[in-house]
């Protein structure tokens, strides 16, 4: 059995449609997705639509929350505002119904951030200068509580592959956005160098084996609506993955 994991799509139709293509070239059935689905100055209906269409099987991320908290406030950012205007109801109902974190089977569980907070990185560590990986006590402290074996996380949007002895996680990279700066908790910048989107491929049979993809997509389609949503920034981040 073969699954298809993927993250932090941020309303890239384009490059979603790219990857749903390579997926269904490799005949897998099964995908599931880690959350940030729809958040961006991009396609967010169209996102939901193709999420929906493809029976692709969601959690929440820390954009989801931050699209269902917005909807009854005033001083949102614009970008929060077209995505709220963009969304009819029945994906309002998708993001409240969407569990914060899915098991698979007794050895797989998948979630956003961390096993109790999706706006935490589990596997990175934000220095004032520069971000590291946390160090193997760190990362067994946060996933004390987690009995599986293999650990499905995304939020940094950086793939990544970290075996603990008795448990491994795996980060798919995201598939919509290939750089970002946040100020939260610290200021910092994620940058993956390349435009390509990104997930992976679990092979379940016997011994699991783990695939990371880079697929290329026309991210100018997606750059110029950001531009046309006065997001030069995120037209940036999706050309060069760069920030």
């Amino acid at each position: 059995m073969k699954i298809a994991v993927i993250s932090d799509v941020h309303g890239n139709i384009w490059a979603l449609e790219a990857v749903l293509k390579d997926i269904e070239q490799r005949k897998i059935v099964d995908i599931f997705d880690l959350g940030d689905s729809l958040y961006g100055p991009l396609e967010p209906k169209k996102t939901f639509e193709l999420f929906r269409s493809n029976n692709i099987k969601s959690i929440k991320g820390n954009e989801d929350n931050l699209i269902l908290d917005s909807v009854s406030k005033e001083n949102n950012n614009p970008t929060i505002n077209y995505v709220i205007n963009q969304l009819d109801q029945e994906a309002f109902e998708w993001l409240k119904k969407i569990p914060n974190e899915r098991l698979l089977n007794d050895s797989i569980i998948m979630f956003h951030g961390t096993h109790s907070n999706n706006s935490e990185y589990l596997v990175e560590k934000l220095y004032s200068d520069h971000i590291g990986i946390k160090t193997q006590e760190e990362l067994n402290t946060l996933l004390s509580e987690v009995n599986q074996q293999i650990v499905l996380c995304g939020h940094s949007h950086t793939p990544r592959l970290v075996e603990l002895g008795d448990k491994t996680i795996i980060n798919p990279g995201s598939v919509g956005l290939q750089a970002y700066d946040d100020n939260l908790p610290m200021f910092h910048k994620i940058e993956n160098h390349s435009s390509k989107a990104r997930y992976c491929i679990l092979d379940l049979e016997d011994k699991i084996r783990i695939n990371h993809l880079a697929i290329s997509y026309d991210f100018e389609k997606a750059a110029r609506k950001a531009e046309q949503n006065n997001r030069r920034d995120w037209a940036q981040w999706i050309r060069t993955g760069r920030v």
